[in-house]
């Protein structure tokens, strides 16, 4: 397990300790008396094979319960109880499950699935109910009243349909290495909700390679299937572009021939993994237009650090709500001081045609209030526009990195 997954499973762990708490709170004090059910006489096959779980079944009011261990290692996971919080994990090639008795939700992949009363402690034994059980490990379960069995049969996916997954990936990478545009529009969906220009774009603006360090299938089926990647890619050349370690959600739509095509992707979190080397991908431009830019944010910080909200936003290119702003920041200067300084800027991307730019800062700044002094050091990213041949910033900027000093 790599160190990123160890990160991402601590944080985990921390969710649902957290929705286990307060669901031991809200519940303290009101639990009810309720009465165990008898094991009853009913068989439980998984995937054709009969599993003899004993007095480790359970029915109550109309649901089967088994326990919690006992079943997953039935369904080939491999379990642990972290025993300071009560949480249960099973874990298998696909899927990574924690649950408590206590809590509203379990995760799967770092999805959260409701799971309210589908788990119970019952002689010191946790159960889950075996249709929920199958709603997270992606079992179908059937009931069959007439010889009283419970089946669990895997509905994917098969090794066959995680090559077909990998296929497209394969696919995707081998067109990143081309550097061809329209060969990343060709593995689009027909029904993708992606900007097909903004994607084209994107992919002609920097060429990059990625190294695709996790793939997980979260969800499948026969037409649709989501992916959960996590992703390291650096610029090689071309344009502004920040090396990044990403977890990015693929949802896939298969089309008419069979094959996976990209209907989505979202981008969960990113980490970028070069902070200093952004300083060096200056672009190239007039020194009127660079001189220009840089002053629209010495004008900003200097109007933040002497609480002059007309003369903040005056830097700022329109938008709806730009004196809903003004007033809010009003608001804040009767409130706070602010000392906000520049330590380096430069200009990494720049279109004289367009009259746009994209301004990189990195600044130190120090906030006061309510007796107390906060100080950081931020990287910031800034877009910039030329209005009636004056460059304004974007209200909205992208704070690449930032830590309290």
């Amino acid at each position: 397990m790599t160190t990123y997954r160890k990160m991402v499973r601590q944080l985990k762990r921390l969710a649902i300790v957290l929705f286990a708490a307060i669901a031991a709170l809200t519940t303290a004090g009101s639990a009810s008396a309720a009465t165990a059910g008898k094991s009853p006489e009913i068989s439980v096959r998984i995937n054709g094979e009969a599993v003899d779980f004993g007095k480790d079944l359970l029915i109550e009011k109309g649901k089967s319960y088994v326990e919690y261990a006992a079943l997953f290692e039935a369904l080939g996971y491999e379990t642990d109880l972290d025993s300071s919080t009560q949480i249960l994990y099973a874990e298998s090639d696909d899927y990574e499950i924690q649950a408590s008795a206590e809590a509203d939700i379990a995760i799967v992949n770092g999805r959260t699935v409701p799971s309210t009363g589908e788990m119970i402690e019952r002689n010191g034994k946790t159960l889950i109910a075996l249709r929920f059980a199958g709603t997270l490990t992606n079992h179908n379960v059937l009931w069959n009243g007439r010889d009283k069995s419970i089946s669990l049969a895997f509905q994917g996916p098969t090794e066959a349909d995680k090559a077909s997954v990998n296929e497209l990936f394969g696919k995707m990478l081998l067109v990143e290495a081309a550097g061809d545009p329209e060969g990343i529009i060709q593995l689009m969906a027909r029904d993708t909700i992606m900007d097909l220009d903004e994607v084209r774009a994107s992919f002609e603006k920097a060429k990059t390679k990625t190294n695709i360090n996790e793939l997980k299938i979260q969800t499948f089926s026969g037409t649709k299937a989501v992916v959960l990647a996590i992703e390291d890619t650096k610029k090689l050349s071309g344009g502004f572009y920040p090396d990044n370690l990403a977890q990015v959600r693929y949802t896939l739509h298969k089309d008419s021939e069979g094959a996976w095509k990209i209907y989505n992707v979202e981008v969960l979190g990113l980490e970028y993994t070069n902070i200093p080397g952004l300083f060096e991908q200056q672009a190239a431009l007039p020194d009127a237009d660079k001189a220009a830019i840089g002053k629209a944010f010495e004008d900003q910080a200097k109007a933040a650090n002497e609480k002059n909200a007309e003369a903040y936003v005056a830097t700022l290119a329109d938008f709806p709500e730009k004196e809903q702003l003004k007033d809010e920041l009003a608001q804040l200067f009767e409130t706070a001081t602010l000392n906000v300084k520049g330590e380096r800027w430069t200009v990494v991307d720049y279109d004289g045609k367009k009259g746009t730019a994209s301004l990189l800062i990195e600044m130190v700044s120090e906030t006061t209030a309510g007796g107390e002094t906060y100080k950081s050091r931020s990287v910031v990213l800034n877009e910039a526009v030329k209005v009636d041949g004056k460059w304004l910033l974007q209200a909205e900027a992208i704070v690449l990195s930032s830590e309290q000093l």
